[in-house]
């Protein structure tokens, strides 16, 4: 379980780095920033989905479990960005509220991901 649940985490953060990355050739960093709770919405749901797909019936609580991991991927996720902007120059570290916003919205949205996969697999 905790494997399954890991493995859907980093399919969350990965998805976002790589959203991130390959956005940064045509858009400023500013944009990126503003853009970047979309990608975190979108690979929420993709945590949520995945955790249910490996998962299945093992999970008691959908909402819980989808939701812990979700905000886990999105605080990874701010932790990660914050690195990466820690060797720019002139860029200013993401915040504290930067942390909950991304963490609300990968947790909702993971939540959603896992309700979806429920439906999907007849859970």
């Amino acid at each position: 379980m905790t494997i399954a649940s890991i493995k859907s985490i980093f399919i969350g953060v990965g998805g976002s780095i790589i959203l991130a990355l390959f956005c940064s050739t045509f858009l400023t960093h500013e944009r990126i920033f503003s853009a970047m709770p979309l990608f975190i919405a979108f690979n929420g749901a993709l945590t949520g989905f995945r955790l249910m797909e490996l998962l299945r019936e093992q999970v008691s609580n959908v909402f819980l479990f989808s939701s812990i991991t979700g905000a886990g991927a999105g605080a990874i996720t701010f932790v990660v960005i914050n690195f990466a902007l820690s060797f720019m120059e002139n860029i200013t570290l993401l915040g504290g509220y930067d942390l909950f916003i991304y963490m609300v919205i990968s947790g909702i949205t993971s939540y959603l991901g896992a309700k979806l996969a429920v439906r999907y697999f007849n859970l």
